[in-house]
């Protein structure tokens, strides 16, 4: 492997993921990572390695425990592979490509890959069983999941991302508010607004703050609000006006390689007194979110009796969430998804790294140093629904920290 990253990733540190990966597989006693990608359907072969060409056939990379990657292509593709910084191996049909496989892993005890026991972890379920049955066959002793690799390589912040992410945090924070200032401005004129054109002015203010976003951003009023997915469109938008509930949840990340979205929900009413069946649904949730938070930060630096660390698993945190809010009357047809998603460097909002899942999945990776995820739990009922989210950071030296601002009390725009 080369001395210097080059321009392979644009500054990206493939080198420092290669380190870490190679870390983890020692630690745990697992001898490679196969990472298999056809015509681009792996992406964490595509976050791996960003600027990679994309190649018409089967490629193989092959990161051992010990010792430098080597590169598994096409003879017809040798050249387009040429300039990566691996050892390069060429097969022509399939009996080469089997072969090749087998030389590489019938010595091996472990392997891991982008595999998940029954598709637990859809983020790491992602080589085809056919491919799959085609290793076991080589003669590995066994075939495992690659998902805390992902975690620990692609999913972790270092310094660039964190600041970027802060940045996005900011602008994601001031839009809000300026969102619901917008709402109090319109009130005070006597002009009525809709759902779309507060996704306009949130929009438009992001652009103003250099910032993007995918899609969206969610603006529900009252029934809507309880959709836990809606996002306004010509069609079904609502008008805003005095009495109303109201949900903003935004996202938006820096426009810059390696950021990270910063994704924060909140709720507001449209009156000067909130009553009293917004405010006990408001409260349990906030209390359910708190609850997750300082689970988290109590748990940051304890370690088992072997000493090894006892950061708590995502499902663990969904559970906590969830049980409260099941405990208050609420059950999961109330609060039908995940306490909260990963947060990682990336284009996409929902990243690789650990999920609070105790719902959709069981998602048994634990927090680690580095990693990022929101804290979103939720109450939705046919009138309005309560979502509150905010993003966490779980800092190597200082434990989880909270990034973006803490709704504590229902936002009045009167």
């Amino acid at each position: 492997m080369a001395d210097e990253e080059g321009d392979l990733n644009s500054g990206d540190g493939f080198r420092r993921r290669f380190q870490q990966a190679q870390e983890h597989l020692r630690a745990t006693g697992v001898d490679a990572w196969l990472i298999y990608d056809f015509r681009g359907n792996n992406a964490v072969w595509r976050l791996l390695l960003p600027d990679a060409p994309l190649g018409t056939r089967r490629v193989f990379l092959c990161v051992p425990a010990e010792g430098e990657p080597s590169m598994l292509v096409h003879d017809i593709e040798r050249t387009q592979f040429e300039s990566l910084p691996f050892e390069l191996e060429c097969y022509a049909d399939r009996r080469a490509l089997v072969q090749s496989l087998q030389r590489r892993c019938e010595s091996l005890n472990t392997i891991a890959m982008e595999y998940s026991p029954m598709a637990q972890l859809p983020t790491a379920s992602i080589v085809d069983a056919g491919t799959f049955e085609l290793i076991r066959s080589t003669g590995v002793g066994e075939v495992v999941s690659s998902a805390d690799l992902i975690q620990i390589c692609l999913a972790s912040w270092d310094e660039a991302a964190l600041a970027s992410h802060h940045r996005a945090a900011a602008a994601v924070d001031q839009t809000r508010r300026d969102a619901f200032d917008f709402l109090r401005s319109e009130f005070a004129c006597g002009r009525g607004s809709t759902e779309i054109d507060v996704q306009q002015f949130i929009l438009e203010r992001f652009a103003e703050y250099g910032v993007e976003t995918g899609h969206g951003p969610v603006v529900g009023v009252n029934a809507h609000s309880g959709d836990p997915h809606y996002t306004p469109d010509v069609t079904s938008s609502r008008p805003i006006g005095p009495g109303d509930w109201v949900l903003i949840d935004l996202w938006a990340r820096m426009p810059e390689r390696g950021s990270v979205f910063a994704d924060s929900t909140w709720v507001a009413y449209a009156g000067e007194r909130l009553p009293q069946r917004y405010a006990s649904v408001f409260d349990i949730v906030r209390e359910a979110r708190d609850l997750v938070i300082q689970h988290c930060q109590a748990s940051h630096g304890r370690t088992d009796v072997a000493g090894g660390a006892q950061a708590p698993c995502g499902w663990e945190l969904d559970r906590l969430a969830r049980d409260h809010i099941a405990a208050a009357g609420y059950g999961n047809e109330h609060f039908p998804h995940r306490t909260g998603h990963s947060l990682s460097p990336g284009e996409h909002v929902h990243g690789m790294g650990v999920n609070l899942d105790d719902l959709e999945s069981k998602d048994t990776r634990r927090l680690v140093p580095g990693c990022g995820f929101t804290v979103e739990p939720g109450i939705y009922l046919p009138e309005f629904g309560v979502r509150l989210e905010v993003d966490v950071f779980v800092d190597p030296h200082h434990g989880p920290l909270v990034t973006t601002q803490v709704q504590e009390e229902v936002v009045l725009l009167y």
